[in-house]
């Protein structure tokens, strides 16, 4: 027998033929296999109705889990019912208890619907390409599948050692994390931690190539858990509350530099969430209750975004020789200026029929809120705000509108999220975006993209734009700060050390630094960015503060104008003495960078090409910016007299220059007016960058009088409409007793450039009665003409009886 083969007998030997012994060895075998046979069917049999019974249980089991979920929920709303019949049986306001069903239901409607979208992404994540072109048969050929490769293999590997890591996860929650509870609250205990048998799934894996970043390896993973997880955690011995059901899609960024020549090969390496974790959890026992439930979410929340997502980061250094800086620090790629101009529609939340409406901007850990619009479905809010970028293509800007309520929590109007990449590409920096998880609604945005440039002279033009916009809120520059350590702090008190932590100050923006324990040579290693309004004046202030006695141990003041003398505008770990102790000194490394606006062209590239990017190429240039003028009051025309007008062309245009630099244009328009009702005096103005039209209303001029006995007190009312939207009026002051009276207002009104053209202004001249109020004369601006001009137009007009409603 060879390779597992039976030769056959040589034709002159006989072929083997089986002895008596060897048949008896046969019919045992028979019988043997036949018993094994037969044993396996019972067998067989046995485990059928084993199984059959364990699905009996598991369904009777089911059965009663939904009974018990049932028998809860209707438990909790009668329980809510009877509250809120006590408070009204003991005479206090019917409203109480329908405002706490109504935000009851509401809150559970939205907890459940989070958890089952985050459901649908674990169930999408794990289906192959094939999987998904069964269920849709022909894709369209613009469809395309993500850049992300599947990563089945590591999902295996974490599942064989998640046994260990829950073992580790829990040994870090029992030790680190309830001692650092403790600190604020000593009875607290985890009374039971188990983070399940379900691991964490990796959706996607992307690595970027070395074009990106040469001295880095940069790895991408989309990771989800829906685990059967169960913590409970009580207070003095009682248990308070208990967490199940956890679930959390996020997506992580590993960075793994410097690359090095020697082992270990990677110098470190850096964790962190690009945006915000998409999280839901079920609270259960008195953290459960309503309110008290949505406080215990959001600081989960909040200890979450302050330790892992941008532009926090965990770090760990591999090689001593690779220095903090180099490792712990992060360089953005720009600054990313987002214009909330205005919502339309929203829902109504309030009992008057309106609310009270403000949007919360997100990208990463960074947020930023406008003011309330008070009664208000169509708010305007001309808030300026800008976040600090680290990747365009990866990162996104999350922003969420609530109702402000005084006595409940704030109601629900709408969120939404856009990938950075995609809005300040050309043509899709000025968008109108729906409102997700409501009826209707929709949020106006402008996007600006920053760059940022080592060059000094790049500062005049960020200057200049700030000028232009005259907005409070907006910066010319980005201060990269790396606080290596201090040295010598004086102790608060002499028998005890203190607990050093830093405050770091540029005019109104500020950030603080982590608390280093018992210590006079406090060694942080940690990184900063805040944003410079004037580079010139403002003053990098860095106060160190001791924890326990929340006391100023010392302080110093950089002016950051010196940055710009420095070359590249940046120092790297110089020595500074402190102020109040000469022994007392502080290791900093600074860099500044100009912010300049810049247009992007992303092409998008196949990740798996050696020789190309897998993100996208950004080709920046600096865009020109327009210059705006107001006219001068002082070099104000003269009217003509009706006479010339009757025979004047009815558009006559003069240039008129406040400066050699800054022309603007004024234009005198006459249209005849039989009744000669009088002329007013009007300048208009665009604003791209802002998005305002400017409305300046000089005077009026050669009122009939009618009636010597009865002089005029005129004033003019102003009106915006059209679009769709609803009117915006203003009106100027009363003039008493004149046919010829000076106002020199000026008025303002939010419109964007695309609803220019679409938009009317309607100026009437009233005469102030004692009850009523008069028309004088009237007239109705197009404001298409405003579309392509450049400056202020000034321009005479002879009015005309009503024609429109004022």
């Amino acid at each position: 027998m060879e390779g597992g083969k039976i030769d056959a007998a040589p034709e002159n030997e006989p072929a083997l033929t089986p002895t008596p012994s060897d048949s008896e060895d046969v019919d045992d075998e028979d019988k043997s296999q036949s018993e094994t046979s037969l044993k396996a069917g019972e067998t067989t049999d046995l485990a059928d109705e084993a199984k059959a019974r364990d699905n009996a249980r598991n369904g009777t089991v089911k059965k009663e889990n939904m009974k018990m979920k049932i028998a809860v929920i209707l438990f909790k709303r009668i329980s809510l019912l009877l509250l809120g019949y006590l408070v009204c049986y003991i005479n206090l306001s019917l409203i109480l208890p329908i405002i706490a069903v109504c935000s009851l239901v509401w809150y559970e409607n939205i907890k459940s619907e989070k958890g089952e979208r985050i459901r649908k992404k674990i169930v999408t994540s794990t289906m192959t390409k094939d999987e998904i072109q069964d269920i849709v048969k022909d894709l369209p050929s613009w469809l395309n599948f993500p850049d992300r490769e599947k990563a089945e293999w590591l999902n295996e590997i974490i599942a064989q050692l998640w046994p260990s890591l829950n073992c580790y996860i829990i040994k870090y929650c029992r030790g680190k994390i309830q001692t650092n509870i403790r600190k604020k609250f000593e009875s607290f205990r985890f009374e039971e931690l188990d983070f399940g048998n379900q691991p964490p799934k990796i959706d996607g894996v992307k690595v970027y190539s070395n074009a990106v970043s040469k001295d880095s390896v940069i790895i991408d993973f989309e990771v989800y858990y829906d685990g059967d997880c169960d913590i409970s955690f009580s207070m003095s011995g009682t248990q308070i509350g208990r967490i199940k059901d956890f679930q959390m899609g996020v997506e992580i960024r590993v960075v793994l530099k410097p690359i090095l020549y020697k082992v270990p090969i990677i110098g470190g390496m850096q964790i962190f969430f690009l945006n915000i974790p998409d999280i839901h959890f079920e609270l259960e026992g008195i953290t459960g209750i309503p309110g008290f439930s949505y406080l215990v979410r959001q600081k989960i929340e909040e200890i979450i975004n302050k330790k892992l997502v941008f532009p926090n980061k965990i770090s760990k250094r591999f090689s001593k020789s690779v220095e903090a800086a180099e490792l712990k620090s992060i360089e953005a790629e720009g600054v990313l200026r987002v214009h909330v101009f205005e919502a339309r529609d929203l829902e109504k939340k309030d009992m008057t029929g309106k609310s009270d409406p403000y949007a919360i901007l997100n990208v990463g850990a960074q947020e930023q809120k406008t003011k309330v619009i008070n009664r208000e479905l169509n708010p305007q809010w001309d808030h300026y705000c800008e976040f600090i970028i680290l990747d365009p293509v990866a990162q996104q800007l999350h922003f969420k509108l609530f109702d402000q309520d005084e006595f409940s929590e704030d109601d629900f109007l709408g969120s939404g999220a856009v990938v950075i990449a995609d809005v300040i590409k050309p043509d899709s920096d000025d968008q109108w975006f729906e409102l997700e998880n409501v009826k209707h609604g929709k949020i106006h945005l402008r996007f600006s993209w920053l760059a940022l440039s080592c060059d000094r002279n790049a500062i005049n033009a960020a200057a200049e734009e700030t000028r232009l916009l005259k907005i409070e809120n907006i910066h010319t520059a980005l201060l990269t700060i790396y606080i290596d350590s201090a040295l010598n702090l004086p102790k608060p008190k002499s028998y005890k050390r203190p607990d050093p932590y830093m405050i770091l100050t540029v005019g109104k923006n500020q950030t603080k630094s982590r608390t280093k324990r018992h210590t006079c040579n406090p060694v942080w290693e940690q990184g900063f960015y805040l944003l410079v309004k004037n580079p010139e004046n403002d003053s990098l202030i860095i106060n160190i503060m001791d924890k326990q006695s929340d006391t100023k141990l010392d302080k110093l003041v950089y002016n950051i104008a010196t940055l710009l003398e420095k070359p590249e505008m940046q120092i790297s770990k110089q020595e500074f003495k402190l102020q109040q102790n000469l022994n007392s000194s502080i290791i900093v490394s600074l860099q500044l960078r100009i912010l300049h606006k810049s247009k992007f062209e992303i092409e998008e590239l196949d990740s798996d090409s050696d020789d190309e990017c897998s993100e996208d190429i950004i080709n920046t240039d600096l865009t020109k910016i327009v210059k705006e003028s107001r006219s001068s009051n002082a070099s104000t025309p003269t009217p003509p007299s009706r006479k010339k007008s009757v025979n004047e062309k009815p558009v006559e245009k003069t240039k008129q220059t406040e400066n050699a630099q800054e022309p603007t244009i004024r234009t005198s328009c006459f249209v005849q007016s039989p009744e000669q009702l009088g002329r007013i005096e009007l300048s208009l103005s665009y604003s791209e960058l802002r998005q305002k039209l400017l409305v300046i209303v000089h005077r009026i001029s050669a009122l009939p009088l009618k009636d010597p006995n009865h002089i005029p007190d005129p004033y003019v009312k102003l009106k915006l409409s059209g679009n769709g939207g609803s009117a915006v009026k203003h009106r100027t002051k009363v003039i008493v007793d004149s046919c010829d009276p000076i106002y020199e207002e000026t008025f303002e009104y939010l419109l964007s450039v695309s609803d220019l053209p679409s938009y009317t202004l309607v100026v009437t001249v009233k005469n102030k009665k004692m009850f009523s109020s008069s028309i004088l004369g009237q007239i109705t601006i197009d404001l298409k003409r405003l579309q392509n001009s450049v400056g202020t137009i000034r321009s005479w007009y002879e009015l005309l009886e009503e024609q429109v409603s004022d």
